[in-house]
């Protein structure tokens, strides 16, 4: 679950920093050595279906049969997963996790991540809850009495 979590937040690797990247999978920090693709990930697409469902059958109102309406939740959907992903990385950026230890001085020093990668990471994670949120809409929209044809 990790490995395949981790190769699709690795499509944006370059745009939030190999660094950040490295951290993520767990491999250049001692204080956090296990893989946090899997939580981000698993929230993200938690999030997304939440949405989804939200939007289809719990709200399902026919005024918000359109593209609009559906691009509404598709923007939510967006901000919120944009925030998980920001907060979740930064917290570990605050508690001062994100060092590596010195091989000749045997003492931690901190990894080049800085806020502006963070923030990246949050786009990142922002754009691919887009993308789970347009599949979990072609998924489920067919049952909805009020928004299935909603937005296309």
């Amino acid at each position: 679950m990790g490995n395949f979590f981790g190769s699709i937040y690795c499509w944006f690797e370059d745009f939030f920093g190999l660094e950040l990247a490295d951290y993520m999978w767990g491999v250049s920090s001692p204080l956090s050595p296990n893989n946090s693709f899997i939580g981000i990930g698993l929230a993200m697409l938690g999030i997304s279906l939440a949405m989804v469902l939200v939007y289809y059958y719990i709200i399902n109102h026919p005024r918000l049969n359109n593209w609009w309406g559906w691009l509404i939740f598709l923007g939510i959907n967006a901000l919120v997963n944009f925030v998980v992903g920001w907060q979740w990385v930064l917290k570990d950026y605050y508690e001062n996790k994100m060092v590596t230890n010195d091989p000749s001085t045997n003492m931690q020093i901190p990894l080049n991540i800085g806020e502006s990668e963070i923030l990246c990471f949050g786009v990142s994670n922002m754009i691919l809850s887009i993308f789970a949120f347009v599949i979990f809409s072609f998924i489920f929209k067919w049952w909805s009495t009020n928004c299935s044809r909603a937005p296309f």
